[in-house]
C-alpha cells in the first residue's frame, strides 16, 4: 500500500512538472512572438524616420531581453540619426559587447559616432575593424566611404593641432532657438541678417506619426548699433513665408533689395527650385517668382547667391552631367531677368561628394563654399577658392579649426569690412540643431595677399542713384568703376529705381563712368574712405543730361 501511494505521488509530481513546463514553454513562445512583433514595428518606425517611436520600442525590447545586441545596435542607429552621438555610442558599445558581429555595419557606425564626438583615434580603430570585416568586398568599402572617414579623422587631428587665430561666438537667443537655424546672409552694410529657421510660425501641425511637422521659413534680424548686437529676430514681412511650403533663404543681395529663396512643394516647385523676392519700399518682401530656365530644371537647385557686382549668379544643382551629387554652377547676367546657360565650376571646386552653401566675398573673386569632399574634417567643412584673372579657380583651402569642426559647418558669409563672417553649425554647445555663429577675422584675414596673417583689409560701399535732369530714375544705365590707374574694377547696371551698389577696396580713389543711350556720359572722381567701427557707405548720386 505504501509503495502504491509513493508511486501515485511520484506520478503526480511528474504531471505537475510537465504542466508547469508546458505553461513556461507557452509563455516563452508568446514572449518571443511579442519580441519579434516589436522588432518589426520598431524597424518600420525607423525606416519611416519616426525615431521617437523606434526608440521607445527598442527600449521595450531591451527591457524584455537586455542581451539583445541587434536591438541595442538599432537603438544606437536611432540616436545617431537624431545627432545624439553620446547616446548612440552607449548602445553601439553595448551591442559590440554582447555580439561584435550582430550587424556588419556596427563598427562603421560606431566609428562615425566616435568621429562626431572627437574621439578620433577610437574612430580610426573602428573604421579599420569595418574594413577588415568587409575586406573581400571592394564595392562595400567604396560605397561605405570608410576610407574618406579615416582621412577626415587624420585631417581633423592635424587641423586641431594647428588652430587658426579667430574668436567664434554663438549669436544667442535673439537669433537661435532649440530648432534648426541655418543659411545666414548679411547685407553689405552689416545692418540686416536673414536666415532660415524651423521654429514654428504658428501652431505646429502633426505628421502621420504624430510628430511635429516642421517647415523651413525665413527670418530676419536688425543690427543694434547702440548695444552692438543683433536685435530679436522675426519672420520676414511680406509674401515669402508659407505654412504649407518649405521656404528657405539662400542669400540676400549686398544692397538688401533682392532675396534668393529655395522653395519645395507639390505644385510649382517639385524637387526644389530657386525663387526671387524683391523688397518693396514699405520694407515688405514681394511675392516670390521662379528664376526660371535655364537655372531651374526638373532636378534640385538651391543656394543661389550673387557676386558683389550682381552680374554672376552661383548656385548648386543635382542635374546630370556634374562631378558628384550637388555641384556648384555659375551663370552670367544677360539682361534684367535673364541668365546665360549655367557653367559647372569644374573638378577643382566640385567633387564626387556634395558642395553647397556658397557666398562670394566682397572682393568679387573669393568664393566661400561648403563641401563634404576635399580635405574635410567631417561632414561639411567650409573652404575658399580664388578666381584669377584668367578665370581659373585656385585649389580650395580648408578655413581651419575652430571655424571647421568634425560636425556640419556651412554657409559662410563675410561682412563688407571683412572683419566678421557668419556661418551655421551643429557643433556642441549650441541651443539646439544648427545654430548661427559669428567669427571675428581681425587676426585671420581671408582675402588678398595677406590671407591668413596680419590684419583684415576692409572694403567700403559705394552707392547712389542715376537720374535725368528732372529727377526721374534711369534704369539699366551702365556704371563702370575704374581705379586710380584707370583699370576697370567693376561694372554693373542700375535697377528699376536707378540705384547702383558696389563694394570696393577702402581708402582708394576711383572714377565712376555712367552711360545710357540718348544721354551724355558722366565721369565722376571719388575717394572712398574706410570706417574704424564698421562698413563705410558713400552715396554718390549722378544726374545725366540728354544729348
Amino acid at each position: 500500500m505504501k509503495n502504491l501511494l509513493r508511486l501515485l505521488a511520484f506520478l503526480a509530481l511528474i504531471l505537475s512538472a510537465a504542466s508547469s513546463y508546458a505553461q513556461t514553454d507557452k509563455l516563452s513562445v508568446i514572449n518571443n512572438v511579442n519580441l519579434e512583433s516589436k522588432k518589426l514595428k520598431a524597424r518600420q518606425a525607423y525606416l519611416s524616420y519616426d525615431y521617437p517611436t523606434a526608440v521607445r520600442l527598442y527600449n521595450e525590447i531591451l527591457a524584455m531581453k537586455p542581451t539583445d545586441a541587434e536591438a541595442a545596435f538599432h537603438l544606437g542607429e536611432c540616436f545617431q540619426e537624431q545627432n545624439d552621438n553620446d547616446q548612440a555610442i552607449t548602445y553601439f558599445e553595448k551591442a559590440e559587447k554582447e555580439d561584435p558581429v550582430c550587424d556588419d555595419n556596427l563598427h562603421l557606425k560606431l566609428g562615425i559616432s566616435y568621429q562626431q564626438t572627437i574621439k578620433l583615434d577610437s574612430a580610426i580603430i573602428e573604421f579599420n575593424k569595418y574594413k577588415e570585416l568587409v575586406k573581400n568586398s571592394a564595392s562595400r568599402i567604396n560605397q561605405s566611404g570608410v576610407d574618406q572617414y579615416i582621412q577626415q579623422c587624420k585631417t581633423a587631428k592635424d587641423l586641431m593641432a594647428h588652430p587658426v587665430n579667430v574668436k567664434i561666438d554663438n549669436l544667442g537667443e535673439a537669433v537661435n532657438t532649440s530648432y534648426d537655424e541655418k543659411s545666414p546672409s548679411v547685407t553689405a552694410d552689416g545692418k540686416m541678417l536673414i536666415f532660415t529657421s524651423q521654429r514654428p510660425l504658428t501652431q505646429v501641425p502633426k505628421d502621420e506619426n504624430g510628430n511635429d511637422d516642421l517647415l523651413d521659413n525665413v527670418y530676419s534680424a536688425k543690427w543694434d548699433s547702440v548695444n552692438k548686437k543683433w536685435a530679436l529676430s522675426y519672420p520676414v514681412e511680406g509674401f515669402v513665408n508659407s505654412s504649407n511650403d518649405k521656404t528657405a533663404c539662400s542669400s540676400i543681395s549686398p544692397d538688401g533689395l533682392i532675396m534668393f529663396i529655395y522653395k519645395n512643394n507639390n505644385s510649382d516647385a517639385i524637387g526644389g527650385d530657386i525663387y526671387i523676392s524683391k523688397r518693396e519700399r514699405s520694407g515688405r518682401w514681394g511675392q516670390p517668382k521662379s528664376i526660371g530656365k535655364p537655372i531651374n530644371t526638373s532636378y534640385y537647385e538651391d543656394c543661389a547667391t550673387l557676386s558683389p557686382d550682381g552680374n554672376t549668379l552661383f548656385f548648386i544643382s543635382e542635374k546630370p552631367g556634374g562631378y558628384g551629387n550637388a555641384d556648384i554652377y555659375s551663370s552670367e547676367k544677360i539682361s534684367k531677368d535673364q541668365w546665360a546657360e549655367p557653367v559647372n565650376l569644374g573638378p577643382v571646386i566640385n567633387t564626387a561628394y556634395d558642395e553647397g552653401g556658397m557666398s562670394m566675398a566682397p572682393d568679387g573673386k573669393t568664393l566661400f563654399f561648403s563641401s563634404t569632399g576635399h580635405n574635410s574634417m567631417g561632414s561639411y567643412d567650409i573652404f575658399k577658392s580664388v578666381k584669377n584673372d584668367s578665370g581659373e579657380w585656385s585649389e580650395p583651402v580648408n578655413l581651419g579649426y575652430p571655424i571647421n569642426t568634425v560636425n556640419t559647418d556651412v554657409s559662410f558669409t563675410m561682412s563688407a569690412d571683412t572683419r566678421y563672417a557668419y556661418f551655421a553649425s551643429n557643433r556642441k554647445g549650441g541651443l539646439g540643431g544648427r545654430d548661427i555663429y559669428r567669427v571675428d577675422l581681425t587676426e585671420y584675414p581671408l582675402l588678398g595677399s595677406n590671407s591668413g596673417k596680419g590684419k583684415a583689409t576692409g572694403l567700403s560701399i559705394l552707392r547712389g542713384k542715376i537720374s535725368d535732369s528732372k529727377g526721374k530714375p534711369i534704369q539699366d544705365a551702365s556704371v563702370t568703376i575704374n581705379d586710380s590707374t584707370n583699370t576697370k574694377v567693376a561694372s554693373l547696371k542700375t535697377n528699376s529705381e536707378g540705384l547702383y551698389f558696389i563694394t570696393l577696396k577702402a581708402n582708394s580713389k576711383y572714377k565712376i563712368r555712367v552711360a545710357y543711350k540718348g544721354y551724355k556720359s558722366s565721369n565722376t572722381p571719388v575717394k572712398l574712405p574706410s570706417s574704424p567701427t564698421g562698413t563705410y557707405s558713400m552715396t554718390e548720386d549722378i544726374m545725366l543730361e540728354k544729348e
